[in-house]
């Protein structure tokens, strides 16, 4: 599964059933979504999750490749150390210094760029299970959605009549209509 589920669905805390609007005399509707649930049923992810593990593998490679150039490189230089005067001694250390800085900025441009591929790869389902969230939001007049699943922890206990998460992932399966019959966690 792709590890981009503490992005998908912005989240504060989650807060009490319903509250008092102090200047409007209404009460503010809260619920919840697990986004680890959601993103485990949503069409895509799978796809998107098989494409990036292939490149992924392509991005290790090329950093496997880096590593052993500069194993080699040290390798060698330890084996002739020892015949090499000291000049040219601290001139390879040096080289080798380099060419360590070098391969970690590449590493660290494979890591970046593997990062881009994966958020590029997700960022349509994530905009799309954005988009049923807030259409559920506005459609049953929800004041906050929070999401379980990034508040590392915070939630010790929910009502599991707040969560509708089934609801979103009904609306995310191909043909569901924005109005499906659907309902929302009864208060």
């Amino acid at each position: 599964m792709l590890r981009t589920t503490e992005t998908v669905i912005a989240a504060l805390l989650l807060g009490g059933t319903a509250t008092p609007l102090p200047h409007q005399g209404q009460t503010q509707k809260v619920v919840y979504v697990n986004s680890q649930v959601i993103l485990q049923n949503t069409p895509g992810v799978p796809q998107a999750d098989s494409t990036f593990q292939r490149e992924l593998a392509r991005y290790q490679a090329r950093a496997r490749r880096l590593q052993a150039r500069f194993d080699s490189a040290t390798t060698e230089f330890n084996r002739v150390a020892l015949d090499l005067s000291p000049a040219v001694r601290q001139q390879r250390q040096q080289e080798l210094a380099q060419m360590q800085q070098r391969a970690q900025l590449a590493l660290q441009d494979l890591r970046d760029s593997a990062q881009a591929r994966r958020d590029a790869l997700m960022a349509p389902i994530t905009q799309r299970i954005t988009a049923v969230i807030e259409g559920i939001r506005a459609e049953y007049n929800y004041a906050i959605v929070f999401d379980v699943a990034t508040l590392s922890g915070g939630v010790v206990a929910a009502d599991p009549s707040l969560d509708i998460s089934r609801l979103v992932i009904q609306r995310l399966q191909p043909g569901a209509a924005p109005s499906d019959a659907s309902r929302p966690p009864e208060r």
